[in-house]
């Protein structure tokens, strides 16, 4: 009796040794998605009298930017730069040893992108304006006034394309349901592969032929236009070295699985996502800290099936023979 119970219970521990050893392993991380997206980004830019400098002394040409201290206005002014971007992601789901299934409503992403557009920006207008000749009237009309006025102006915009790599962590709602939503927290790192500034210059003068007395108003109300000559150029210098972003943002998007029923189209999913955040970016020393508001304005991503639990791998699993 006591060989039998011996001989038994060794059967069964080899039984659940096998069992446990045909069990379906499961990684810590499944790759559950792909997405593309086309979209833009905003940012507030200050522009500041030390950005001008920074950008002048980071050119291979310097001397194409002037000395502001001469024009009378908008030399420095703060405002929106942005630029259009790609992206390519990839999703991972975690695996949960606690639950025995992958959770998925969270989602490890990593993306490679590319932006293209234009971030400081600043513009230096001057303009004088003279008396140069009086026509008076015979028959009692009001004398004519001649006024010369001459003007130039500088643009100046910093242009780039960059190459940048994210990661984010995603919190969804109930991805079952057709649309759901999704947060989470990201980081963005990029490089730039182009980058230049553009230089526009311009200068002119005119004749103002009106009837009012008063020299110092460029435009009055009645007046007589003759332009006498404008010229304007274009000029690009290329920077000494590249800049660097790093950005870091809260994702805010939506998702809408395009089909239920459709065996292909229940895997593709549209969404649109909002970043809004901070960038960071790194010229020459400087570290300008810009906020920033970036959209996946178009995306399409698509969705594995992933096994919601392990439990039918055991119930599978056959007892050994005895």
């Amino acid at each position: 009796m006591r060989k039998t119970t011996i001989i038994l219970s060794f059967l069964m521990l080899s039984g659940l040794l096998q069992a446990q050893d045909n069990t379906p392993k499961r990684s810590g991380w499944k790759v559950t998605s792909f997405s593309v997206s086309i979209g833009f980004a905003g940012v507030y830019m200050t522009n500041t009298n030390s950005d001008y400098n920074n950008l002048k002394n980071s050119v291979e040409d310097p001397d194409l930017f002037i000395d502001p201290a001469g024009f009378s206005h908008d030399q420095f002014y703060s405002g929106a730069a942005g630029n259009g971007s790609f992206r390519i992601s990839m999703g991972l789901t975690p695996y949960s040893k606690k639950h025995g299934k992958y959770r998925n409503n969270r989602e490890l992403r990593f993306r490679v992108g590319s932006n293209i557009g234009i971030r400081h920006s600043f513009s230096f207008y001057q303009d004088e304006s003279f008396p140069v000749d009086t026509f008076y009237s015979a028959n009692g009309r009001p004398d004519i006034y001649a006024d010369s006025v001459q003007y130039s102006g500088y643009g100046y915009d910093e242009r780039f394309t960059d190459i940048n790599f994210g990661i984010s962590y995603l919190f969804k709602t109930d991805v079952q349901k057709r649309v759901f939503l999704y947060t989470g927290v990201g980081a963005e790192y990029g490089i730039t592969l182009n980058y230049y500034v553009t230089v526009d210059q311009y200068e002119g003068s005119s004749v103002y032929y009106h009837d009012s007395n008063k020299p110092e108003d460029h435009y009055p109300y009645n007046y007589y236009y003759a332009g006498n000559g404008y010229t304007s150029s274009t000029n690009d210098t290329k920077m000494k070295t590249p800049a660097q972003f790093v950005r870091a943002f809260i994702p805010l998007g939506i998702d809408f699985r395009i089909s239920n029923h459709n065996s292909f189209f229940k895997h593709v999913h549209l969404f649109t996502e909002f970043n809004p955040g901070v960038e960071f970016q790194i010229l020459g020393g400087q570290t300008g800290v810009n906020p920033y508001f970036g959209v996946a304005l178009m995306g399409l991503r698509y969705k594995f099936l992933v096994p919601k639990s392990l439990s039918n791998a055991y119930h599978n699993l056959k007892p050994p023979n005895s």
